[in-house]
């Protein structure tokens, strides 16, 4: 319950920015590729498959994580508790978008760059969501006196790790709105490159935030005693900087190639 004007009403702050998320994400999409001359696939197919299979995928990295706290099925499903991991969503949601691309015959690599600033913007208001419900919180801090947790001594102050990863995706949005439109990635033919450099850049912000971060995250690996999010994070960013090494590579050859025949 959430309280307005001192009166208490059964609204849920998870699911009005989870809503806000979808309607901003597919306006920013249709806004960015509306001069993408590649066929794309329709709006609401693609942000169904997306939401779904990101909820779906999230919830599932979440129970993995956190077992103990689920013992019926209306546990599972209570989704307005909370409880969502963001990369299981994001891996959910593009293995979903990589299967629909290649069924339908659209470009995965293409489609992935114009959905980069709707899933950095969806993010923001899902870290938004975490603010509000005091998740994903930090450590203890007389640095920046700005943020409290309700059960907090009124000396006590946190990091406020979810603000910091508010303005961050706010700041990759517009970057990679301003990336798209200006048509970088198809006059130099990097397709799949804002996709990898957005993985890339959110690895290494998640990656040093959790060292800030002081709720449960699901236990610590390594003798480095990293969380479960920085180990995916390490796998993510590596995947991404392959990509861009790789692709190069293949494009730089393709180039080479054309210059011979052309002799």
């Amino acid at each position: 319950m959430k309280s307005l004007l001192g009166i208490d009403l059964p609204f849920y702050s998870y699911g009005i920015l989870m809503g806000f998320s979808f309607l901003f994400g597919v306006w920013l999409f249709k806004y960015n590729s509306r001069k993408c001359k590649i066929a794309r696939p329709p709006l609401l197919d693609l942000f169904l498959i997306i939401s779904i299979f990101g909820v779906i995928g999230a919830r599932i990295n979440y129970i993995l994580l956190f077992p103990q706290y689920y013992h019926s099925f209306r546990d599972y499903i209570a989704l307005h508790e909370g409880g969502l991991v963001y990369y299981g969503g994001m891996i959910a949601a593009i293995i979903a978008l990589f299967i629909y691309c290649k069924i339908k015959k659209y470009s995965f690599a293409m489609t992935a760059d114009y959905m980069v600033p709707s899933l950095a913007l969806g993010h923001a208001f899902g870290r938004i969501g975490c603010l509000i419900n005091d998740c994903c919180y930090g450590v203890q801090t007389n640095f920046i006196k700005i943020y409290q947790l309700k059960s907090d001594p009124e000396e006590v102050y946190r990091h406020p790790t979810q603000l910091y990863e508010i303005i961050y995706l706010f700041i990759l949005a517009t970057v990679f709105s301003l990336v798209i439109k200006s048509g970088w990635q198809e006059k130099n033919g990097k397709r799949g490159f804002l996709a990898s450099f957005y993985v890339i850049s959110y690895s290494i912000l998640r990656f040093l935030n959790e060292y800030l971060r002081a709720d449960a995250r699901g236990g610590f690996y390594t003798a480095l005693k990293l969380s479960p999010a920085q180990v995916t994070s390490i796998i993510l960013g590596i995947c991404g900087i392959l990509y861009i090494i790789i692709k190069s590579i293949s494009n730089k050859k393709t180039v080479d190639c054309g210059e011979k025949a052309n002799e």
